[in-house]
C-alpha cells in the first residue's frame, strides 16, 4: 500500500442495510473487470443472481462470511467465502476490488486474509473459481500460490455460462 493516507480494513457485512451498498460496489467493479469479457446482459443478469439482498441474506444463513475491504471506512471491495463440501475445503466465492486500488498490495492482502482465515477453520484446501478470460486475477492468484486444478462450464441459466479454471491452495504446508 503506496498512499500512508489509506488505512485498508477488512470488516464484515453489519446488516441488511448493507446489501444495496455490495451490489452498487459490485456493479462498479464488475463494469470494469467483465465489459470486455461478459455482455452488458450477462452482467446484469450475473449481477442480480448473485448481489441481490435475498441472495446475500440466504448465503449469510448458510454460513458464508461477506467482508468488504473499506480505505477510511469507504467500500472499496469486498470478498465471500465459506466451508465448502464438508470440512477439508474452503471456497472463496468473491474477491472483488475497485480498480482505482489495483497494483497496491490490497488484492494479495485480502488473498492472505482468506488464506489465514481457511487455516485458522482447520481446512486443508482453499479453492475458487475465476473467469478464464480474467488476466488480471489469474495473474495474482498465481502470484500467491494459487494452481489450476480444472477447467469448468456451467450453465447459469438464461442461455449464459461461466467459464471458469478452478483454482487452489494447499493449506498443509
Amino acid at each position: 500500500m503506496n498512499n500512508p493516507k489509506e488505512k485498508i480494513t477488512i470488516e464484515p457485512l453489519k446488516n441488511e442495510t448493507e446489501y444495496p451498498i455490495a451490489y452498487r460496489l459490485a456493479q462498479e467493479i464488475w463494469d470494469t473487470t467483465y465489459k470486455q469479457i461478459l455482455s452488458p446482459e450477462q452482467i446484469k443478469y450475473m449481477l442480480d443472481m448473485m448481489y441481490a439482498p435475498e441472495v446475500i441474506e440466504k448465503e449469510l444463513k448458510e454460513g458464508i462470511r461477506f467482508e468488504f475491504v473499506k480505505d477510511n471506512g469507504t467500500p472499496i471491495g469486498f470478498l465471500s467465502y465459506g466451508l465448502y463440501h464438508g470440512k477439508d475445503t474452503m471456497k472463496l466465492h468473491k474477491l472483488y476490488l475497485s480498480d482505482i486500488y489495483h497494483g497496491r498490495g490490497i488484492g494479495s492482502m485480502m488473498l492472505q486474509y482468506v488464506i489465514a482465515a481457511a487455516k485458522k477453520a482447520g481446512v486443508r484446501k482453499l479453492i475458487l473459481n475465476v473467469n478464464k478470460e480474467n488476466a488480471r486475477a489469474l495473474r495474482a492468484y498465481e502470484r500467491n500460490g494459487f494452481k489450476l486444478v480444472e477447467k469448468v462450464k456451467n450453465d447459469i441459466g438464461n442461455g449464459f455460462y461461466m467459464d471458469d479454471f478452478v483454482m487452489g491452495i494447499d493449506l498443509e504446508k
